[in-house]
């Protein structure tokens, strides 16, 4: 499997996930900071991505406390939360 269907299986995962309440997203923040710093990890940076290299997530179903989370491929003390559900869809762009 290519990494791109990777990427697209998890991708369309994550859409088809339960939208969760704001409390729960909140307690899995914690949840994963906590995880995070007894793993020897920085904070997360909330700012927006910079292009540069991908991050690379390992295609595992982890949970930490019933918190769904991704586990980075190099580094699997890395996890980090699952992106926010957004309204906005993909969108295609005509080549130039």
């Amino acid at each position: 499997m290519h990494a791109t269907s990777i990427l697209l299986t998890a991708a369309a995962a994550l859409t088809a996930a339960p939208a969760e309440s704001p409390q729960t997203r909140a307690a899995c923040r914690d949840t994963i900071t906590q995880v995070r710093d007894a793993a020897g990890q920085p904070g997360l940076d909330r700012d927006n991505a910079v292009p540069g290299a991908p991050l690379l997530i390992a295609a595992v179903d982890k949970r930490i406390d019933n918190c769904r989370v991704l586990v980075m491929a190099r580094d699997s003390r890395d996890i980090r939360p699952e992106p926010e559900p957004s309204d906005n869809r993909a969108k295609l762009r005509p080549a130039r």
